[in-house]
């Protein structure tokens, strides 16, 4: 919570933690059930041909690949956002 709280005045840390929390909640709510579901998908589609020791090893591993690539399109968008922004910021005082 210090990162989504520093550099904010006393009277907003509150709702800093707030936000910071319901974001952290609806990855939680979101993230679990959507892995969840790649990982069955994926382990359904192996049975036929693999063994599920085989299996269920490759459906964790393509799930993990998907939350890195929601991961790296995060970084990419908040990267641009604050580039954006700090862009506006020097034309602003220039």
């Amino acid at each position: 919570m210090v990162t989504g709280t520093s550099g904010l005045p006393d009277g907003e840390h509150g709702l800093a933690t707030g936000l910071t929390t319901l974001t952290q909640l609806v990855g939680l709510t979101l993230g679990i059930p959507v892995l969840s579901t790649i990982v069955t998908a994926r382990v359904n589609a192996l049975q036929a041909t693999h063994s599920a020791a085989d299996s269920v090893p490759a459906g964790v591993r393509v799930a993990l690949l998907a939350n890195g690539g929601v991961l790296v399109v995060g970084a990419v968008a908040l990267a641009l956002f604050f580039a954006r922004g700090t862009s506006r910021r020097a034309a602003a005082a220039a």
